[in-house]
């Protein structure tokens, strides 16, 4: 792996992955059909230097875990929700250069060919081969410049189909192009910082500039550059960039099926063709491949996880900890630990189901470990009455992409609405806080284990 001059480069993240025992390099020669079946099995993020039939190398499984992310990041994972939050309502703008790494090497028109880059074909009933890391930029006069995380499945060697099927900044962007008749350039950035991704990944009002918060994360600029072709700024380190345009074909090119976020296969979908007129990259670049469904998820778990304590905060309930689950894949799912007062219960449970994503909470005292599932359980099995403590609200906001709205069903354009609950599991009023005290060996303070085992 090339040294970077920027330590806060996508080459720099792998090197602090690699010294924290989060990155293993992979140097036999491998298939590209290959690589995502051997991320899944990994128990580390993976750089494959030899990839069979491409002079580009490929990093998978970079964000799988909540360590893997926090090596990424260089936060302790512990604190990556708190942190972004802190970080995330500092924003500081990016910084325009002349000059980016990422135009090393620059290929124009004719001269383009996407089976140049080793593109995966990732789930048994894929519709195609995806790029699944692709950072979507577009400047709007209205919303300004947009960033965004758009799957790409593979048409022909100048054209992939691109996912906005569901309401997004780029979507808006894009119909006003296309019932105006006309194409909408944009560009797609491969291999940037996890900073990068996970601002563009995060749910930022309309009109916020992702690079801001990307800005914020990183504690200081974002080094943009101007794309080749087309009037769009990107990551100047990014390893690979692709510029083109968004055709006015509308939603009729079809893409998928694809295995989406939720960790299930998705269906056929329609969606616009985006036509590649250039790629720029560095010199022996690295292809970054996004694994599903982990990667994708623990991108969004920080925000989930800052979205819910700014939620609490504006509720006046003191949080002591939240933890976006993985079986709720980072953001469905929600435990909280609070400094509860009377009735905060279900204040806090009203509050955080109201964030669009969660589905499913469980609130606590700050005495349990949400980090524990045992102590979590725990607290529910003999903290909660089930006719009192459990809350569920009906007609709310859905996803698509879960099978319980049964979307098949909707009309077209209609929207999802679903149920959703919280389970109160503070100490009910009226109870004394000793009747939860927890047992303690006698003598435990007197006695060294190291003195006997």
């Amino acid at each position: 792996m090339t040294p970077a001059a920027d330590d806060e480069d996508f080459r720099g993240m792998l090197r602090r992955m690699e010294e924290a025992g989060q990155l293993q390099r992979v140097s036999r020669a491998i298939d590209p059909r290959y690589i995502s079946a051997l991320g899944s099995k990994s128990p580390s993020a993976l750089l494959c230097e030899n990839v069979k039939g491409y002079d580009i190398a490929c990093a998978s499984g970079i964000y799988w875990s909540r360590p893997r992310l926090a090596a990424a990041l260089g936060w302790p994972a512990k604190d990556l929700g708190s942190i972004f939050a802190a970080r995330v309502a500092r924003p500081i703008p990016p910084e325009i250069v002349r000059e980016g790494a990422c135009q090393e090497i620059v290929t124009l028109g004719d001269d383009v060919d996407l089976t140049a880059l080793p593109i995966p074909f990732m789930h048994e009933k894929d519709g195609g081969p995806y790029i699944s890391a692709g950072v979507a930029f577009a400047s709007d006069p209205e919303l300004g410049t947009n960033a965004g995380c758009y799957r790409l499945m593979f048409r022909t060697d100048r054209e992939m189909a691109i996912d906005l099927f569901t309401a997004s900044d780029l979507r808006r962007i894009y119909t006003r192009a296309y019932e105006a008749g006309q194409s909408l350039p944009i560009a797609i950035a491969i291999g940037v910082h996890a900073f990068e991704h996970m601002a563009a990944a995060y749910k930022a009002p309309a009109g916020t500039n992702e690079m801001d918060i990307a800005g914020a994360l990183r504690g200081k600029p974002v080094r943009l550059v101007r794309c080749k072709t087309v009037d769009i700024n990107v990551p100047a380190d990014a390893e690979i960039v692709l510029e083109g345009e968004l055709l006015p074909n509308g939603w009729t090119a079809d893409e998928g099926p694809f295995g989406e976020f939720a960790g299930m296969q998705g269906d056929l979908k329609h969606n616009p063709i985006f036509r590649v007129n250039a790629i720029t990259h560095r010199r022996q670049p690295i292809f970054q491949i996004l694994q599903m469904p982990w990667e994708n998820d623990w991108l969004n778990g920080p925000a989930t996880e800052a979205a819910c304590r700014r939620a609490l905060g504006l509720a006046g309930i003191q949080v002591s900890g939240v933890r976006a689950t993985e079986g709720g894949c980072c953001g469905w799912s929600v435990v909280a630990a609070i400094k509860k007062r009377a009735g905060e219960g279900r204040n806090a449970i009203a509050a955080l189901l109201s964030l669009p994503v969660v589905k499913q909470v469980i609130v606590t005292d700050d005495d349990i470990n949400i980090d524990d599932p045992n102590e979590v359980e725990w607290a529910v099995t003999f903290r909660c009455q089930a006719d009192k403590d459990i809350v569920i609200l009906s007609g709310m906001k859905g996803k698509h992409v879960d099978p319980s709205v049964r979307p098949w069903d909707l009309k077209p354009g209609e929207l999802p609405t679903t149920a959703k609950f919280g389970i109160d599991a503070t100490i009910p009023e009226g109870i004394p806080a000793f009747r939860y005290e927890r047992i303690v060996p006698a003598f435990v303070k007197d006695i060294d284990e190291k003195d006997y085992l």
